[in-house]
């Protein structure tokens, strides 16, 4: 119960104060009338009627009545309280690298056609999350803000592929810096995630390591997945429509390696976690995995609704009222 206009309530100091003011009237005017010993005599004999015992009630209604009427103007109202749960979704970013060696071949097709594939099955299967994409080569450039158009997001990864930045190397603490900035451009309570997958070993831009411990401090989880088979993979190239492969000063083809130690170094200072995908199936499992780790979480709201409760001082003031009419004008009428 609350009032909701408390100010009223100096009201009730005028209707005690008026109550007061009558009683001294009333003592004075019966000290200063005239004594007539007989009368006095047979009212101190008589057995008073039971009118005379009531005679005050009509005064002691009337001050009850607008003591209730008081109540009733400083508004009383009592809150209901309603419990209220929502789903609250995750923001996250998808950093993929888009660099020359991600054309290895032992995913199918390659690496990064089957990241898109099964990135793509990610984002399809997400609900009440927001999401956005980021590429990464040389440097790292926002193909798609934070958003729950999933479909937006699908057709940007789609387009993607080898050569969309036209940079050399891999700025994978570049792209940590860029994932971070647009997490951030959304103010809510919301966790924010990073996936970055990358199959090489950072040469460009922000160390990673710096960039993960800025992550850190801005409360971003971030999941590195290393996107690579063990032995290694060679990459290919094409010229004048023909498909060669990198080959050392000796004649040898060369492998991509992938740097694990820094990804796992990535993934430990955000307290996210890294994973060693080795083909189609351990990227899927990999990404299945971290949908159960990250759902999200459940905010509870609760609201307050107010309702009106003047009545209940109201309608005992009007039968208040109603029975000091009765009794003053009727019970009480010949002694008044």
């Amino acid at each position: 119960m609350r009032f909701l206009n408390p100010g009223f309530a100096w009201l009730l100091l005028v209707v005690v104060a008026a109550v007061l003011a009558k009683y001294y009237i009333a003592v004075k005017n019966k000290k200063g009338g005239v004594k007539y010993p007989l009368t006095s005599v047979v009212a101190m004999t008589a057995k008073p009627s039971w009118r005379i015992r009531l005679m005050p009630l009509p005064d002691i209604l009337r001050f009850l009545v607008l003591v209730l009427l008081v109540a009733g103007l400083m508004r009383p109202q009592k809150g209901i309280e309603y419990e209220t749960s929502e789903k609250i979704g995750l923001d996250i970013m998808i950093a993929l690298d888009v660099s020359g060696s991600m054309r290895a071949e032992d995913f199918k097709p390659n690496r990064i056609e089957a990241a898109k594939e099964i990135t793509e099955t990610f984002i399809r299967n997400l609900q009440e999350h927001r999401i956005g994409l980021v590429l990464f080569s040389g440097i790292a450039l926002t193909q798609c803000p934070l958003t729950m158009d999933y479909g937006v997001v699908t057709e940007l990864l789609r387009r993607s592929r080898v050569g969309s930045i036209r940079a050399d190397g891999t700025a994978i603490g570049e792209a940590i810096v860029n994932a971070v900035y647009k997490l951030g451009e959304v103010k809510d309570s919301r966790d924010r995630v990073i996936v970055l997958l990358s199959d090489g070993v950072n040469n460009s831009g922000v160390d990673p390591l710096t960039a993960a411990r800025v992550a850190k401090e801005r409360n971003v989880k971030i999941y590195t997945i290393g996107v690579g088979s063990e032995e290694g993979a060679a990459v290919p190239y094409y010229q004048d429509g023909q498909k060669y492969y990198a080959r050392d000063f000796w004649g040898n083809v060369g492998k991509t390696l992938l740097d694990e130690q820094a990804l796992q170094d990535v993934a430990y200072i955000t307290g996210g976690q890294y994973f060693r995908a080795t083909d189609n199936q351990a990227l899927e499992d990999i990404y299945t995995e971290i949908a159960q780790l990250e759902t999200g979480k459940l905010e509870v709201r609760k609201t307050i609704n107010y309702a009106e409760r003047f009545n209940i001082f109201l309608i005992p003031a009007l039968i208040l009222l109603f029975i000091e009419f009765i009794l003053r004008n009727f019970v009480f009428q010949r002694i008044f």
